[in-house]
């Protein structure tokens, strides 16, 4: 029933929780941790087996929606209620005096809560159950026990695990009894700073007394900053302290004014900092260099250590960095999902995949692909590109920091924050080999694209795209289909997957960057004149875009089941096919559908990720696409306005071609406009190969898998993609291979664990991301992004973070995390867009100008502070977004 903290071990999180836990081993380290014990969870289940109504509560909150704090707020008073008629047993009780008169019945005591998924490395309950201070005399603390068994189900606990899926009866709860030191001062100490992420630099809050003031808000602290390396105290800015908690004799605590004098003077003198420091270092380095977040006091000339716990507000380092353990120059790196549009994780085998499949690889690879030779890094399940070498080199760095803040400015933006950097520049520039292989992919380009713009034939361009892409995916196919099954198909489709972008994808590019190059000198001729807007119309309706033909394809589906009603009915149900296949109008709608599939079938949401399910396995996932697209009146409005849209944009170059001027000046504006207008929309094509090859390659690591699970190599099919490539093909070709069922147990916690995680856009090796302040200039409650879509519309918003399991109606306004392909066919009932993240050419922005609808990207947290059901305007042109009015209640 009671451990002292000296008794507690490393497995005993079950009976001591994460708070007990921690102070056990930072007893058992000599860290200077005042005395006390732990009364174990065998006491919590003694005493709420006195509650009679146990069984049913329990039910009640399992069964509570995590989205409902008014539920959870009357539950929770029912539980406390039937928990507070039931006595503190004997059994918990005795042996709690007892260690308790061992400590000395004289001392003042905290008494504390310790849940046992509490100060875990992916989840903190800090502060979701209840503290007592100051607790004198046995009776006292028999209350303080009672009630702190009781916290386990305050309000904020309770909706804490509902919406973090912990669950309730599988958390229970330790109380943890310390000799409480009275404090000169007290606060909390990170060691590394909690809001840039920076590892490098150790973060303090203190004030005077007890430090119940600064946890609960009472008071403005003293923030002081030190450099962990060189001791330099970075910043102390000195907090507006109008108060003191201190303990009263009798027990509890009193709030205390403090003079005008002691409000603004300093907490910790200098040495003070420097004993703060090696004690956050130590504590850091006992926890294996994981970030800790510690509360501490310092009662006369005496520093205490009364709690820690790992940070878990970080964002993870990147791989490489984490190995390098600070090692080395400071390395710069850039969210690749950021610039694809997917900040969702990406499965271990999707990020293989990525690795070997697109050419940032600091060498050419000989012979067999190795995701090794990437300068790709995993930081958080998701990828990062290093450019730090490239900073170091003047035109790499304005041609990269320039191509970014035209298509993603935020990167862009984040870049110039880092680029300049002694520390950044003393990585140097690239390697030999590392230019060679930047020459041979950008080398060819800018002949290549003067060629297209001066004698290529646009025209041509999108019917040659659509051949190569099927030309290349045909010959794939043969090529890994004519390998023998098992290992050696797996290894030939990944040598085929991993030329693919050297060989076929580099030949796409220079046709779309000339219809670039062409817009921006269209633009710079016409600036200032009446059609310098004609130069903006000639990006909707592009010719030859792949996923605009797929969008206008899903909007077909939906006219093909609008007049069934029964049919409709099912798919808003997402019926199974053998069902859709029996009512009115079925037969027709999955002829169309599998139709659509055969071309299409291999995209999906968050295509990027091999590891993600695809249309072709589960096309329900379409289903809330096609139910929005009820919703429109006419049958092939979608048509008619894509229509118009083009006839527009024709309109338009023909105008510019009219106003151009003399003969060749008229001749050169319509091949520019020509370049615009077939070669732009060929943005997708790329994309839309690379998946279709990912697609050839996913059926043979299914079949792979299958053959595990036969074999009972893999539970489940789908645990294959918790896998590392060469993980896959060791368990095939070896019969002896490590059984890695408990790997894959371990990562499916990692993934969901990052699947809550933010993604940023940028960071360093130190942890550290770049602070993007917002527009000056930006109304009050405005939400600032980039305009993407110029235009303005006011509707409806709806927030979707999942297409597969959300309806955006016809004429909504979507607001979303972020839109790859597989979200886009939602655009054509989208009256307006606005995204967390995103950049002039991601595809939401390419398709929003394509559709013409207005579009704000880029704004970050849209998602969070926009609500279903708000009128708003998209200002599209100044890249703003505000709310017009609130739900009608």
């Amino acid at each position: 029933m009671i451990l002292t903290f000296e008794q507690v071990s490393a497995e005993d999180l079950g009976r001591v929780g994460g708070k007990g836990l921690n102070l056990g081993a930072l007893s058992r380290a000599g860290f200077p941790v005042p005395p006390g014990f732990c009364i174990t969870t065998e006491g919590f289940r003694a005493f709420i087996a006195g509650c009679a109504e146990l069984e049913a509560l329990y039910t009640a909150l399992e069964a509570l929606d995590p989205k409902d704090v008014a539920a959870a707020r009357i539950m929770g008073a029912r539980v406390r209620d039937a928990l507070s008629a039931v006595p503190l047993p004997e059994s918990v009780a005795s042996p709690a005096l007892l260690a308790w008169e061992r400590i000395g019945r004289d001392h003042a005591f905290a008494v504390r809560s310790s849940a046992t998924a509490e100060d875990l490395p992916g989840a903190s309950f800090a502060g979701q159950q209840d503290t007592y201070l100051n607790v004198r005399g046995p009776e006292a603390l028999r209350s303080a026990i009672k009630s702190c068994f009781i916290s386990l189900f305050t309000d904020r606990a309770i909706l804490y695990r509902a919406q973090g899926g912990f669950g309730h009866r599988g958390v229970s709860l330790s109380v943890v009894v310390q000799r409480m030191v009275l404090p000169d001062a007290a606060g909390i100490l990170f060691t590394a700073d909690p809001v840039s992420g920076h590892r490098g630099t150790l973060t303090i809050d203190a004030g005077f007394g007890l430090g119940e003031a600064l946890v609960s808000g009472l008071v403005t602290a003293d923030l002081y900053r030190v450099d962990k390396r060189s001791g330099r105290v970075i910043e102390a800015r000195i907090g507006d302290k109008a108060l003191a908690v201190r303990p009263l004799p009798e027990g509890g605590t009193v709030q205390v004014p403090l003079s005008e004098a002691q409000r603004k003077a300093r907490v910790l003198s200098d040495a003070q900092l420097k004993e703060l420091l090696r004690l956050g270092i130590a504590v850091e380095a006992h926890y294996g260099g994981v970030p800790q977040d510690l509360e501490w006091c310092i009662e006369g000339s005496q520093l205490f250590l009364v709690q820690a716990r790992p940070i878990t507000s970080l964002y993870p380092l990147p791989k490489r960095a984490a190995e390098d353990r600070g090692d080395g120059p400071l390395r710069v790196y850039l969210s690749f999902g950021h610039l694809q549009n997917m900040t969702d994780p990406i499965s271990p085998l999707g990020q293989d995949v990525l690795r070997v499949l697109l050419p940032f690889r600091s060498k050419k690879i000989a012979g067999e692909p190795s995701a090794d030779e990437s300068v790709l890094t995993d930081a958080g399940g998701r990828l990062y590109i290093d450019v730090t070498h490239l900073l170091s080199l003047g035109p790499m760095r304005r041609l990269l920091g320039g191509a970014l803040r035209t298509g993603y400015p935020d990167l862009g933006r984040a870049l110039e924050l880092l680029a300049d950097r002694k520390e950044v520049q003393a990585a140097g520039p690239p390697s030999a080999a590392a230019m060679g292989r930047i020459a041979s992919i950008l080398g060819p380009l800018p002949p290549q694209i003067l060629a297209q713009l001066l004698w290529g034939k646009p025209e041509e361009a999108p019917a040659w795209a659509d051949a190569l892409v099927e030309d290349t995916a045909a010959a794939m196919a043969a090529r890994v289909r004519a390998a023998p099954p098992g290992a050696a198909r797996l290894r030939e489709a990944r040598r085929a997957v991993s030329g693919l972008a050297e060989n076929v994808l580099t030949r796409v590019p220079p046709r779309i960057v000339s219809g670039l190059v062409a817009l921006n000198l269209l633009r710079r001729r016409f600036a200032g004149t009446p059609h310098a807007q004609d130069v903006e119309l000639l990006q909707r309706g592009l010719i030859g875009n792949v996923t605009t033909e797929m969008d206008l394809q899903v909007g077909d589906l939906s006219d093909l089941a609008r007049p069934w009603p029964e049919l409709c009915a099912a798919l808003r149900r997402k019926a199974p096919r053998e069902e859709l296949m029996a009512v009115e109008g079925g037969p027709q709608f999955l002829s169309g559908l599998d139709h659509f599939l055969k071309r299409f079938g291999m995209r999906g949401q968050g295509e990027i990720d091999i590891g993600r399910s695809r249309w072709s396995d589960d096309p329900a996932l379409l289903h809330q696409v096609v139910v929005g697209g009820l919703a429109r009146k006419e049958p092939g409005e979608h048509r008619a306005h894509f229509k118009r849209l083009q006839e527009e944009a024709e309109a338009a170059g023909q105008r510019l071609v009219v106003t151009a001027g003399d003969p060749i000046a008229q001749r050169l504006v319509a091949k520019l406009v020509r370049c615009v207008r077939h070669g732009l929309g060929l943005r997708e094509h790329p994309k839309y190969l690379m998946i279709r090859c990912m697609g050839l390659l996913r059926e043979q690591v299914l079949a792979a898998a299958g053959e595990l699970v036969a074999k009972g190599r893999l539970t489940d099919k789908e645990d294959v993609w918790l896998l590392r490539f060469e993980e896959l093909l060791l368990l095939l070709e070896d019969p002896g291979a490590q059984d890695l069922r408990p790997v894959v147990t371990a990562r499916r916690a990692d993934y969901a664990r990052y699947r809550h995680l933010s993604p940023p856009i940028a960071l360093t090796s130190e942890g550290e991301i770049p602070h993007l302040p917002p527009p000056a200039d930006l109304p009050p409650g405005a939400l600032a992004g980039l305009g993407a879509s110029a235009g303005v519309v006011e509707g409806i918003a709806r927030v979707v973070l999942d297409p597969t399991a959300e309806v955006l109606h016809a004429g909504e306004i979507l607001i979303a995390p972020y839109t790859d392909p597989g979200w886009t066919p939602l655009f054509v009932h989208a009256a307006g867009l606005v995204c967390d993240v995103g950049g002039m050419m991601t595809h939401g922005s390419v398709v929003a100008r394509e559709y013409g609808i207005p579009a704000v990207v880029g704004v970050g947290s849209a998602t969070r502070n926009l609500k279903t059901g708000q009128r708003i305007r998209v200002d599209g042109t100044r890249g703003l977004v505000e709310v017009v009015a609130e739900p009608a209640s």
